[in-house]
């Protein structure tokens, strides 16, 4: 294997409290009721934001860009509530040694060159692959771009995810697909991954 490929959010950042607060303030500026459940936001959430928001009969282009506006100010207001999940740092630190290392995400550029900087993480990565890179997922394009940046074959490549849409597009991009339970979705919707693993440690047991 050359290659590691990585989800943002779940997987490297927990991002779960500041994802709770954007929803209510969604919920408040569109008049959408959003229970304040963490099971009911796992199940709401997919992969490609869009989908949550057309879940919530958020569609028109107006709507899209007010929910992009209150993303990107929530990021700066939420921020102390955004973190590497304890174990990951240690783990990307172990596997830049061994392999080349990339995020694939749905997520904006700006935030991964803010936050993995912030994190003194930013040095370790290859290459980011974001939101305005290509389709998002769970349409396999922003991993297949990252392959092609590499020269990596499917064969060499690995890629790990938090939601369900992470293993669609893993799986359309022909990679293996690790699932890691402790982001933002349960057990029973990674069940298609190669391999599932509960935590930043046995992640790297795996990968080392």
């Amino acid at each position: 294997m050359k290659l590691v490929m990585f989800d943002y959010d779940g997987v490297i950042m927990d991002t779960f409290a500041f994802t709770r607060k954007i929803y209510k303030e969604l919920g408040e500026e569109f008049k959408v009721k959003i229970p304040d459940d963490d099971a009911y936001l796992r199940e709401l959430l997919e992969l490609d934001w869009r989908e949550t928001l057309r879940k919530l009969n958020i569609v028109t282009e107006e709507q899209i860009e007010r929910n992009i506006r209150i993303f990107k100010a929530g990021l700066k207001k939420y921020s102390p509530l955004i973190k590497p999940y304890p174990g990951i740092p240690e783990a990307i630190k172990a596997l830049s040694a061994r392999y080349k290392l990339a995020v694939v995400t749905n997520n904006f550029k700006s935030e991964l060159n803010y936050r993995l900087g912030k994190y003194k993480l930013s040095g370790y990565f290859n290459g980011y692959f974001a939101e305005d890179d290509g389709e998002l997922k769970p349409k396999p394009d922003l991993l297949l771009k990252c392959l092609k940046k590499f020269d990596v074959s499917p064969e060499e490549a690995i890629y790990i995810g938090d939601m369900d849409g992470d293993i669609i597009a893993g799986r359309a991009a022909k990679v293996k697909t690790v699932a890691v339970t402790y982001g933002f979705h349960h057990k029973n919707r990674l069940k298609d991954a190669d391999i599932i693993v509960d935590s930043p440690r046995e992640l790297l047991a795996l990968l080392n």
